[in-house]
């Protein structure tokens, strides 16, 4: 499953609610004379964590709510309930039965929406400032008193099922990613589709979804994001007033229970219809523990070097040079506790397919070893000057974060749900600019001694004469590559 562009990239441009990284131990960074945002945190009695950014230039405000689950903690041929329940959580309470959360944030002028990764489920409203208590009452509302009935339950699950179908029938690609990514971690919980497999949806229960909510959904699971035009004071006695009386459930959130992976080297070919351009991935596997935050900020540095424009060390060498692939992409994802991916996307050029003549096995192996030899000759000839310009078009855009309270709470609270503290985040600046060369190198080195690493290649299944894919193509496929996923 590919997993979106590196952390920073996607919070300080705020290009989605996503998967965000994590890690329990410190960076190196000193402490910056001018503060990244206006960021208060407190903790009430009942556990919620309460993150407080100020922006008074408008009436606005963002309420965000993280529940620190999701795929991950799908039990074992459950996948997929965490998302399912994302759904339900739009389906009612006594106070709000069915539609009445979107009939009355629609009336109010609100813009509300939610989003399911492995390790997070967001809920968030964007109002006048106004609107704020009606928000936090009835986000508070669907944190103690969600109800669910078999019917309605029934209709989601299908919604749920048609989504997934939806997109394997427009786009393959993504079971390519998501099988490649179950190749990589077995029986980890990293492994899981956040959507599940449709054998696993269509087997849920709305009893399964009751347990996982009262098992995952409470304040002390939970952390709750104001950004816009707000006060620290005024956030604490308001998040207390709607949320402070929801209980804390007795005993510890259920955490995922795994073994480090097996150590191997797997690669893979498929063939899907509807594949009209060959792909290409490769992803490492980092160990849960292994990296610290410095390691994780000079990867995503490492991979804005590599391949973040078409300017980067890899598009000269292999696109504009070699003439190899027609683009590259370099990827990070981590969480401290679970683990994570440093990964290489890549498209072939056709014209170079051709003068090769390798089959599918064949052209992988060839664009592995030439992504390899570019990326050593990219790391090699990096220097303190060359890292200062990726350094400086990252602190540019990190000047906006204060702008827009959709971006600083993007940021803000994906950087406290991965475990980072208030003053962490605040000179997050300081820490990118404390990053040196042999840092990245370092931390490089590390990703080079894992020898988990799974590489693949899709190409087209009766290209020129089938490009349909159908839902029950889709299906089909995953049954035929589910043998693949034990390579390892």
């Amino acid at each position: 499953m590919r997993t979106g562009k590196t952390f920073w990239r996607r919070n300080i441009r705020a290009a989605a609610f996503g998967l965000l990284l994590g890690c329990a131990l410190c960076w190196r960074a000193g402490t910056a004379e001018a503060k990244l945002m206006n960021l208060s945190h407190f903790t009430l009695g009942n556990g919620l964590e309460v993150a407080v950014v100020e922006n008074h230039k408008a009436p606005i405000v963002l309420q965000m709510l993280y529940y620190k689950t999701g795929s991950v903690n799908d039990p074992k041929g459950k996948g997929g309930i965490a998302h399912l329940l994302e759904h339900m959580m739009f389906r009612g309470t006594k106070r709000l039965p069915d539609q009445a959360f979107n009939r009355l944030t629609e009336e109010h002028g609100a813009v509300s929406n939610a989003y399911t990764t492995y390790n997070e489920t967001g809920y968030y409203e964007f109002s006048d400032i106004a609107k704020l208590e009606l928000m936090m009452a009835m986000e508070a509302e669907r944190m103690s008193g969600l109800e669910m009935d078999e019917a309605a339950f029934a209709k989601e699950r299908d919604v749920v099922l048609q989504e997934r179908r939806q997109r394997f029938e427009t786009n393959p690609v993504p079971l390519f990613y998501e099988t490649l990514n179950k190749i990589l971690w077995q029986g980890h919980p990293l492994a899981n589709p956040v959507s599940g497999s449709p054998e696993e949806i269509k087997a849920l229960s709305v009893a399964d979804a009751r347990d996982f909510y009262r098992c995952y959904y409470r304040p002390d699971n939970a952390l709750l994001v104001l950004a816009g035009d707000i006060g620290a004071r005024e956030a604490r006695d308001l998040a207390q007033k709607y949320y402070g009386g929801i209980a804390r459930p007795e005993g510890s959130v259920p955490q995922p229970e795994f073994e480090k992976g097996r150590a191997a080297e797997a690669e893979t070919a498929m063939k899907l219809a509807g594949v009209e351009q060959p792909r290409y991935a490769d992803y490492i596997r980092l160990d849960a523990g292994e990296f610290s935050k410095t390691d994780i900020l000079s990867l995503q540095l490492l991979a804005e070097y590599l391949a973040g424009d078409d300017t980067a060390p890899l598009y000269d060498c292999l696109v504009y040079r070699g003439k190899t692939l027609l683009g590259i992409d370099a990827d990070v994802s981590y969480d401290d506790k679970l683990g994570g991916t440093f990964a290489f996307y890549a498209t072939p050029a056709p014209e170079w397919l051709e003068r090769a003549v390798l089959d599918g096995s064949g052209a992988l192996r060839a664009v592995k070893e030439e992504i390899g030899r570019a990326t050593e000759k990219a790391l090699a000839g990096l220097t303190e000057e060359k890292l200062d310009k990726i350094k400086n078009r990252t602190l540019a855009d990190t000047v906006y974060l204060q702008e827009n309270p959709q971006t600083a709470a993007a940021f803000a609270g994906g950087m406290l749900t991965a475990g980072y503290s208030p003053d962490e985040i605040m000179n997050f600046d300081a820490a990118v600019q404390a990053a040196t060369v042999s840092d990245i190198r370092a931390a490089w080195a590390k990703v080079q001694a894992s020898r988990a690493r799974a590489t693949g290649w899709l190409e087209g299944k009766n290209a020129g004469k089938d490009t349909g894919f159908s839902g029950a193509d889709a299906e089909a496929a995953e049954r035929e590559n589910a043998g693949k996923r034990g390579s390892l």
